[in-house]
């Protein structure tokens, strides 16, 4: 099967129409607790709402414009503190880490309150549109985009989604979509385990209501107790549609920031008790409460692609504004679409870049799509790095940092204390190195800026030496490891320097170092 480029564009459009609606019609109810019973927008809808669910979005599709496809979190982690504004929760949190020196995915995880909320999983459109029919690719950048301001759970939904979203330009089936989705995380991770209890509720002729209570109880969101039960705001106030709210003592107070799972469970609601209705399904998740915007425009993405833009309800489509409002973002310097159809044509552009060997061009100009021909999970499958394995980098996150060079990849794995020192406690880090190239490789290795009084294991120069695919591994791994003492300053910086023999460019990778609080 292939998609042609009218189908694909149409789908294009059908995903960022159906987020347009579905965000505008919860955006009201954010940070709410409540059970509603809507079927329209409740709040005058003539101008565009700005929404950062789509502003994060226009960050990385100028990153793809001027770096192309061989972009990574730490690409994107520069972009983002260019010209992401927003200081918010996560946002800030790992802002300021990648300010330090912190690199992703740590910048993601340390002093990270909000590492499992939901900043990450919404904002996946982009990656599932670039790689549509090849889910893998979808998780990786998923992924990468993921771990500069998330971890664990908040990972979890995003390459969950992303994955979803890229299979359902040629997968229709729910049930399908929802496994290829599932095999890129954990079994037994909250997101798992909130789509594993809303399937059964389903299954069990549970009605939503009960789904949603039991989704809230055996994985509490924190999101509802931002603003508490609706009461009305002077934005719509509290009538027979969104009547005020009491009171659930049956659900537990949640852990703080611990969002991602619940979420992911109401947009899997409104997917499943919306029984194919476009409009019935984004209504129900935003009926359920809690971040309510993100729920169901996530869901009518998913929907828009999978129906196309053409076959979305016009009742709907009318409704909205096309314009595009941002409100976390500098604009200086990067040229913004502002439209939905802008962004769509733009995004569309840049999916051979992305994809090239699966687009293929006819005599016209536009291109037909091939999919991958797997689109669950599997070791080996087509990735952003050829030699990266996705379970791998899920499993690495929050301890391992990875630089790509063009000929090489290292990966720094850091201790239990990560970036922290203690006076005279040896601290080790295992520095592997993957040889990209099909040559051998000598590396040469320097430790610059190291403090006179620290005492370091095997010297300040070492070598390494790579074998290639062919007959060998292309691997090797060496510990850099030494021992702290003062007097110190509260931020040590050391960069290894790489030179590889026969080559005349050298590689940095910066290692960054705390004395003081600046842990978990």
């Amino acid at each position: 099967m292939k998609l042609d480029f009218k189908t694909y564009s149409d789908k294009v459009r059908g995903c960022y129409t159906g987020k347009n609606i579905g965000g505008t019609l919860g955006a009201p109810f954010e940070c709410y607790r409540g059970v509603y019973n809507l079927d329209w927008f409740m709040q005058d809808i003539s101008s565009p709402i700005p929404n950062d669910d789509v502003d994060l979005q226009l960050v990385w599709l100028a990153a793809v414009e001027r770096e192309g496809r061989h972009i990574d979190s730490h690409v994107l982690a520069e972009y983002w503190e260019t010209y992401v504004s927003a200081q918010i929760s996560e946002y800030g949190t790992s802002k300021n880490n990648f300010g330090m020196g912190i690199l992703p995915p740590l910048s993601g995880y340390l002093r990270n309150e909000n590492r499992n909320s939901n900043g990450a999983w919404i904002r996946t459109e982009i990656w599932a549109c670039l790689c549509a029919g090849n889910p893998a690719l979808a998780a990786n950048y998923a992924y990468y985009d993921a771990c500069v301001d998330h971890s664990d759970e908040g990972v979890y939904a995003a390459t969950f989604t992303a994955a979803v979203q890229a299979a359902a330009f040629f997968e229709t089936d729910r049930e399908e979509l929802i496994d290829i989705g599932l095999s890129y995380i954990p079994e037994d991770c909250g997101v798992s385990r909130a789509v594993a209890l809303i399937r059964q509720c389903y299954k069990n002729g549970d009605d939503w209501k009960t789904a949603r209570k039991k989704l809230l109880i055996a994985l509490p969101s924190s999101f509802g107790e931002m603003d508490g039960e609706w009461k009305g705001t002077a934005l719509v106030p509290a009538c027979d549609k969104c009547p005020a709210q009491q009171k659930d003592n049956d659900i537990p107070k949640a852990e703080h920031g611990y969002d991602a799972p619940a979420a992911i469970g109401i947009v899997l609601l409104g997917w499943y008790y919306g029984e194919g209705d476009f409009a019935k399904s984004v209504c129900l998740a935003v009926n359920c409460g809690e971040d309510s915007d993100c729920t169901a425009g996530t869901l009518g993405s998913v929907l828009g692609i999978i129906a196309g833009e053409s076959n979305l309800p016009e009742k709907w489509k009318k409704a909205c504004s096309q314009q595009i409002a941002t409100c976390t973002l500098r604009t200086d310097n990067v040229f913004l679409p502002k439209t939905i159809p802008e962004l769509c044509d733009r995004i569309v552009r840049q999916t051979p870049v992305v994809l090239q060997d699966y687009c293929r061009f006819g005599e016209n100009g536009e291109y037909t799509i091939e999919p991958v021909a797997e689109f669950r999970y599997r070791k080996g499958a087509f990735r952003c790095n050829k030699h990266e394995d996705f379970a791998e980098l899920l499993a690495e996150q929050g301890r391992t940092v990875r630089f790509h060079f063009r000929g090489l990849t290292v990966k720094v794995t850091y201790d239990d204390t990560r970036v922290l020192l203690t006076d005279g406690a040896e601290k080790t880090l295992e520095l592997t190195f993957v040889n990209n190239l099909y040559t051998p490789q000598y590396l040469k290795l320097r430790y610059l800026g190291i403090p006179e009084t620290w005492e370091v294991k095997g010297g300040k120069e070492q070598c390494v030496g790579l074998e290639h695919w062919h007959g060998s591994s292309n691997v090797n791994s060496i510990d850099f490891t030494f021992t702290p003492h003062g007097p110190y300053t509260a931020k040590t910086e050391i960069v290894l320097e790489i030179s590889v023999n026969g080559r005349g460019e050298k590689m940095y990778v910066p290692l960054t170092f705390f004395n003081g609080r600046c842990g978990e």
